[in-house]
C-alpha cells in the first residue's frame, strides 16, 4: 500500500487519513509528440551541480534522474522551458506513480534540513485540473513514501509553469532515498498517462534551526498536574528538534515506529533500532515511553494475516503470531516502556458489527475475541506495564457508547488499565461539554484517562499564511482544553500532543510550535493568556417580536439561539431577537442562591464601532435579581423567578436607525452571582471580553448578525410503524412543502413530523414522475436528503451534532457528520406520483420535550436524466447544507 505524509523521509505522516479520503486523479488521452532528443557534448561540471542539487538540464543531459519503473521516457527538450533552452520531458506513463525519479542518497547529508524547489509544466491541455506532487521515498527495512509537496494545476493554467518547493531532512542510513515527481497515488489500477515538462530543480541546504531556550517550559508547567508529551519521529530526537522535544515535554511517543508493520517488516523478522532509540533518547532526558501501538488494522505486519501459502490464516495461526509478536515485543522493553495502546481503533465509524467493532482482517480471520485475546497476551506479557484501549472520535455518543461497553468488559477481566483518548479536535468542534461527558463517563468506570494524540486542526493547510484570528482562535481552544484537563487532573495521567511542530501532514497547522520550531500563539495560550488578544465571538439573532411583558417566556424565544457564558463558577445562558423597533434580551441564569449581589448586565454596541472608549450609540444596561435597573433607557424588562435560578427578558430600543437584516450589533453580556460557595465572594459569568473593561471598551465586545426567522414546523407526538405507507395517524399532522429551489418543474415534496422519546418520524411524499437510480454518486439519484442540527446552534460548520442523513428512492441510505445507520430505519414505496418515504431518526444528543427546538433542512434530489439536475429545499436556498447549517429551517416539538 502507497501513502503519502510529511517533508521528512523518516516517516508515513498521513496515514491516519489516505485509506479514507484519497485524491480523484483523472486520467485523459495523452497525444504523442515528437520530441528531438538533445545529445551535446557534457560541459565539465561538478558532481553536485549535475546530479540533482542544481539540475536545469542545459549541459543536454538528464543530470542524475533515471525512469522511476522503467517504461517512462525522459528526455531532453527544447520544446517548452522554464528558463534557459532545455528541460527534461516526462512522456509514456501508465500509473501515477510512474515519472522521473533522483537518487540522493549520495549526494544529501543527513540531519540536514534542505529546500527543494521544482518547476513543472502540462505537455498539453488536460480534461480536468491535474495535481503533481513530490514524494521522498525511503528504505531501511520497512519502505516509506512521504508527499512533501503538491501543485494543483487547473486546466485553463496549463500552459504556465508552475513551481513546487518543500523543506526535507532525514536522520538514519537508509538502503535506499529516492525523490519522486508523481501525481498522486489513487489505487493499483489508475491509469494515468498524463505528461508533463521538468526544469530548475534546486536542493539547498537551509538555515539551522534554533530553538526560544528562554521560554517557559511546558512540562514545568504541567508539573503539578500530568506529564506533557508529545509524539515524535526518530528525526526529531536529534539537533534543534531533540533539544525542543527534551525541553517542553516529558513523554514520548513514536508516531509510526513502534507500529507492527515497522517493527515487523516480514515474518521472523524483528528491528528494534528505531524503537532502542526513542527509549534511548527518553531514558537520557528524563522522559517516560507510551508505547503505541501493539495491534492496529493499518499498520498491521501484514505477513501474519496469510499462511505460508499465501491463503488467509487462520484462527490459530494469527493468534499465535499475535501472542509472538505482543512477548517478544513487550518482553524487551519492560520496565522502559511504562504503557502500551494495546489495541487501536477498533471500533467502527459506521457499519461495525452489533457491538460496534470494525470488521477489520484481525476481526473476520479471529473474531470479535481478537481484542480481548490481545490483552491476555499483553498482560502476560509484561504485568507491570499499564494497558490501554486507544481510540478516536470518542465524543461521538454512539461510538463512545460501544467504546465503553467494550472497555467496561475488559476492565471487568483485569485486562486494561485505561484509556487513550486521542483527540483530533478541531478549532469548533466538539464542543467542550461533551468532551467532558466522555472523561466523566470513562473515569467512573475506574479507569486511568490518557490524552494521546491532542492536535486543534486549524483549518490553515501547510504553506499557507495563518491569519491572527485562526492563531488566536486556535490559541483560546488549546487553553480550554488543557483547562479542562487540569480540572481533571485526578483521573487524567498524561497529555501527549500529537507532533512536535507543524508540517506536511493530515492536520493543518495544529501544532504549539511552527515549523521554523518558534512558539506560536496556541503556545502562548497555555503559558500567559495575556498575550493574547480578546478573541471576538459570534452569534445569531433571529427577527421575531416577543411578548415580555407576559407573565411567562414566550414561546418564540425556543426559536432563539442559545448562547452560553463563560467563567470558573456558575452557569447561565442568553439568547436574542430583533423586529424594526427593538433588540430583545433573555439571559437564563442558573443560581439557586439569591444574594443582594446576583444581576445581570448588558453591554451593546449598536453601530459595532469596536471602539477603546464608549460612544453616544453605547449602552451599559444593570439589571439586579430584586429587579432594579441601571442605565439605558429600556422599552420594557422582567426579571422572573424559574426553577434553577432566574431569567432576566429586556427589549431595548433601536436608536436613530431601525434594526434591519443583516445588521451587525457589538454585545457582551455579564453575569454577577453573589454569594457563591455560601461566602460574600462573587463569581462572574460573560460571554466575551475576559479583561472585564466591558464599561468603557467597546472593541473587545462580541457580535450579533440579524437574520430572518427561518421556516418552522411543528413535530407533533405520537409514534408509527416504519413501513412505507401513510398511517392514518400522519392525517393529523399539519403538512410543510419542500419546493423547487430554481422555479423549475423538478421533484418537489410535502413532508410530515413526528415524535417520540429520542425519535423522530418523518413521512416525505416526494412528487417525481420519472425515477432515476442508477447514477454512480449516491447525491446525484432520485433521493431525500435529511438535515439535523440538534443543539440549534445555526454554525457556519458542521459540529459534532450535526448530521446528513440520504435515502434514495430505492431505500438506500448514505451518511455525513454523526449520522449512521444504526441511528436510521427508513422504508420506501413507489407512487402514482413518485415516491413516498417513511423514516425514524434516533437523536443522540437532545432528549425533546415540548417546546424543544431544532435546525433542519429538507432536500429533494432529483435526477432528470442527459446530465440535468435538480434540487428542492424547505428552507435553505443555498447548496451548502452539507456543511453549513446556517440557514436550516425549524422544527419545534409540541405534544398535540
Amino acid at each position: 500500500m502507497k501513502t503519502f505524509g510529511k517533508w521528512s523521509s523518516i516517516l508515513l505522516a498521513t496515514m491516519l487519513v489516505m485509506t479514507v479520503i484519497p485524491f480523484q486523479q483523472t486520467a485523459y488521452a495523452q497525444k504523442e509528440e515528437n520530441e528531438q532528443t538533445i545529445a551535446l557534448e557534457t560541459t565539465a561540471v561538478s558532481k553536485q551541480e549535475v546530479y540533482g542539487l542544481n539540475a536545469d538540464f542545459e549541459d543536454g543531459t538528464l543530470q542524475g534522474w533515471v525512469p522511476r519503473i522503467g517504461s517512462e521516457k525522459l528526455t531532453v527538450s527544447q520544446q517548452e522551458v522554464h528558463e534557459g533552452k532545455y528541460s527534461m520531458l516526462v512522456a509514456n506513463r501508465e500509473r501515477s506513480y510512474h515519472g522521473p525519479m533522483l537518487p540522493m542518497k549520495d549526494l544529501l547529508k543527513p540531519n540536514v534540513t534542505y529546500e527543494i524547489s521544482v518547476y513543472v509544466k502540462l505537455a498539453e491541455k488536460p480534461a480536468t485540473d491535474q495535481t503533481i506532487q513530490l514524494t521522498a521515498y525511503k528504505k531501511n527495512g520497512a519502505e516509506s513514501w512521504n508527499m512533501l509537496d503538491k501543485v494543483t494545476i487547473t486546466k485553463d493554467e496549463w500552459q504556465k509553469w508552475h513551481r513546487i518547493s518543500a523543506k526535507f531532512q532525514y536522520s538514519d542510513n537508509p538502503a535506499e532515498l529516492n525523490l519522486f515527481i508523481e501525481t498522486p497515488y489513487l489505487s493499483e489500477d489508475t491509469v494515468d498517462t498524463l505528461s508533463f515538462y521538468v526544469d530548475d530543480v534546486t536542493v539547498t541546504e537551509a538555515g539551522a534551526l534554533v530553538i526560544e531556550a528562554d521560554i517557559p517550559s511546558l512540562q514545568d508547567l504541567y508539573q503539578s498536574d500530568f506529564p506533557i508529551g508529545a509524539a515524535a519521529y526518530r528525526w526529531q530526537l536529534e539537533g534543534a528538534y531533540g533539544q525542543l522535544l527534551s525541553k517542553h515535554f516529558n513523554s514520548l511517543t513514536a508516531t509510526y515506529e513502534m507500529k507492527p508493520k515497522f517493527i515487523s517488516p516480514s515474518k521472523g523478522v524483528y528491528e528494534f533500532e528505531a524503537t532502542d532509540q526513542y527509549v534511548l533518547f527518553a531514558e537520557k532526558h528524563g522522559m517516560g515511553v507510551r508505547g503505541h501501538a501493539l495491534l492496529w488494522h493499518i499498520d498491521a505486519a501484514e505477513w501474519m494475516l496469510k499462511d505460508d501459502q499465501g491463503q488467509p490464516a487462520s484462527r490459530e495461526l494469527l493468534l499465535s503470531r499475535i501472542k509472538d509478536y505482543v512477548e517478544r515485543v513487550m518482553t524487551r522493553y519492560k520496565g522502559k516502556i511504562y504503557a502500551w495502546d494495546v489495541v487501536n481503533e477498533a471500533i467502527a465509524d459506521s457499519n461495525g458489527d452489533a457491538n460496534g467493532l470494525r470488521k477489520s482482517p484481525f476481526y473476520e480471520l479471529i473474531g470479535p475475541d481478537y481484542v480481548e485475546k490481545t490483552y491476555e497476551f499483553a498482560r502476560a506479557a509484561d504485568p507491570d506495564a499499564k494497558l490501554y484501549y486507544n481510540e478516536y472520535f470518542t465524543e461521538i455518543p454512539e461510538k463512545r457508547e460501544h467504546m465503553y461497553q467494550l472497555v467496561k468488559k475488559l476492565k471487568e477481566k483485569g485486562l486494561v488499565d485505561g484509556v487513550g483518548l486521542q483527540s483530533h479536535y478541531n478549532l469548533e468542534s466538539p464542543p467542550i461539554e461533551e468532551i467532558e461527558k466522555t472523561i466523566n463517563l470513562f473515569a467512573d468506570l475506574g479507569l486511568d484517562i490518557q490524552i494521546t494524540e491532542l492536535d486543534v486542526d486549524s483549518g490553515i493547510p501547510f504553506g499557507e499564511k495563518m491569519s491572527e484570528e485562526v492563531a488566536v482562535k486556535q490559541a483560546y481552544r488549546y487553553k480550554e482544553l488543557l483547562d479542562l484537563y487540569q480540572k481533571h487532573s485526578d483521573v487524567i495521567s498524561s497529555v501527549t500532543l500529537w507532533g512536535l511542530q507543524d508540517e506536511k501532514s493530515y492536520n493543518n497547522q495544529a501544532m504549539l510550535f511552527d515549523s521554523a520550531l518558534q512558539a506560536k500563539p496556541a503556545y502562548w495560550g497555555l503559558v500567559d493568556e495575556s498575550n493574547l488578544p480578546v478573541l471576538t465571538q459570534r452569534a445569531v439573532t433571529l427577527s421575531e417580536t416577543p411578548n415580555t411583558k407576559a407573565p411567562k417566556q414566550d414561546l418564540v424565544w425556543g426559536k432563539a439561539v442559545s448562547t452560553s457564558l463563560k467563567g470558573t463558577s456558575g452557569s447561565a445562558a442568553f439568547r436574542t431577537l430583533w423586529d424594526k423597533n427593538n433588540l430583545y434580551f433573555l439571559i437564563d441564569v442558573q443560581d439557586t442562591n439569591k444574594h443582594l449581589n446576583d444581576k445581570v448586565e448588558l453591554f451593546v454596541d449598536l453601530n459595532n464601532g469596536k471602539t477603546p472608549v464608549y460612544e453616544a450609540d453605547d449602552r451599559h444596561i444593570t439589571i439586579t435579581r430584586s429587579g432594579k435597573t441601571t442605565g439605558a433607557k429600556l422599552y420594557s424588562y422582567r426579571v422572573r423567578e424559574v426553577t434553577g435560578g432566574y431569567q432576566v427578558e429586556v427589549a431595548l430600543p433601536w436608536v436613530d436607525v431601525p434594526g434591519a437584516l443583516a445588521r451587525e450589533v457589538g454585545l457582551d453580556v455579564r453575569v454577577t452571582n453573589g454569594g457563591t460557595n455560601g461566602t460574600d465572594q462573587n463569581s462572574i459569568l460573560y460571554w466575551n471580553d475576559r479583561t472585564h473593561s466591558q464599561a468603557q471598551d467597546t472593541s473587545k465586545y462580541g457580535v450579533i448578525h440579524l437574520a430572518n426567522m427561518p421556516k418552522s414546523a411543528n413535530v407533533t407526538q405520537g409514534t408509527i410503524t416504519i413501513d412505507g405507507n401513510k398511517d392514518v395517524l400522519w392525517d393529523k399532522v399539519a403538512p410543510f412543502k419542500v419546493s423547487s429551489l430554481d422555479q423549475s418543474e423538478g421533484a418537489t415534496a410535502e413532508a410530515r413530523a413526528m415524535w417520540s422519546g429520542q425519535d423522530l418520524y418523518l413521512l416525505i411524499d416526494v412528487t417525481d414522475p420519472q425515477i432515476i437510480t442508477d447514477n454512480i454518486n449516491p447525491w446525484d439519484q432520485d433521493s431525500v436528503e435529511i438535515f439535523l442540527d440538534e443543539n440549534h446552534q445555526r454554525t457556519p460548520f458542521f459540529q459534532y451534532d450535526d448530521a446528513q442523513f440520504r435515502i434514495s428512492a430505492e431505500n438506500v441510505a448514505t451518511f455525513a457528520g454523526s449520522a449512521s445507520p444504526r441511528r436510521l430505519e427508513s422504508a420506501v414505496k413507489k407512487t402514482a406520483k413518485g415516491y413516498q418515504v417513511e423514516a425514524k431518526i434516533q437523536l443522540q444528543s437532545l432528549m425533546p420535550k415540548s417546546g424543544s427546538v431544532i435546525g433542519f433542512e429538507l432536500q429533494i434530489n432529483d435526477n432528470q436524466g442527459n446530465g440535468n439536475k435538480s434540487a428542492a429545499k424547505w428552507n435553505d436556498v443555498t447548496n451548502e447544507s452539507w456543511r453549513n447549517t446556517s440557514q436550516y429551517g425549524i422544527l419545534t416539538f409540541s405534544k398535540k
